[in-house]
């Protein structure tokens, strides 16, 4: 953590620098709008929230803004966060272009903490995981985000994922994550780490999917106490 952390340093989202280029951003962000956000997700969340309508919901690394938007479009008060100018640039164009109105914060997912209000009734972290700073970290930090009761949601690929394709530095930045948690740039977390460091925290009720070989997906209540 304490590697990535000072790395985070010379990696700020600044006016003449992003850390992630425009055209990639750009190729990403179209590629995700045409499949859109899942429905069927979308559905599962409303019945876990009772309902998106006046319910604050925390998009933790939004990027193009296609379920950022997905939620306001249902009634949600919507906070985009993410590390990206480009994004947050092409998140607000699709909500003016959807009619709908979306706070937007850009800093790092383990800043979110710091910078914005912990009363979140949904956290939402869909294929960005890996980009926190440490796993058991990150897991901490997007815990407090969540008022008491409300519920988190988090998909990522894990480190079983093409592994066998890595060069050998990210082998070994894998290797060292998978077995010691010690974080070297961006690796996939291990198969069922997160559930378990979730499950640590006062959690009243989990949902782990691990229907997928490439990805743990976990949808949880945060207990009213603790």
């Amino acid at each position: 953590m304490i590697i990535n952390k000072f790395a985070s340093f010379f990696s700020k989202a600044i006016p003449d620098w992003d850390p992630v280029p425009e055209t990639h951003a750009q190729q990403y962000a179209e590629s995700e709008w045409v499949i859109g956000a899942n429905e069927v997700l979308l559905n599962e969340l409303e019945c876990w929230l009772g309902g998106f309508s006046g319910k604050k919901v925390l998009d933790l690394g939004g990027g193009p803004g296609q379920y950022s938007v997905a939620f306001a479009k249902r009634g949600a008060l919507v906070t985009w966060h993410d590390i990206s100018a480009a994004y947050a640039k092409i998140a607000e164009q699709k909500a003016e272009d959807h009619g709908v109105a979306i706070e937007f914060s850009i800093g790092y997912m383990d800043e979110a903490l710091k910078l914005l209000k912990a009363d979140y009734d949904l956290v939402f972290n869909r294929i960005c995981w890996y980009y926190g700073f440490s796993d058991r970290s990150f897991s901490r930090t997007l815990f407090a985000l969540i008022k008491p009761g409300g519920v988190g949601y988090v998909d990522t690929t894990h480190s079983g994922w093409h592994r066998e394709s890595l060069s050998p530095a990210g082998q070994l930045k894998t290797w060292l994550n998978d077995c010691f948690s010690v974080k070297i740039g961006h690796p996939f977390p291990p198969h069922g780490r997160l559930a378990k460091l979730f499950l640590e925290l006062p959690v009243e009720k989990m949902q782990i999917d691990y229907s997928t070989e490439t990805n743990d997906r976990l949808l949880f209540r945060r207990s009213q106490v603790g």
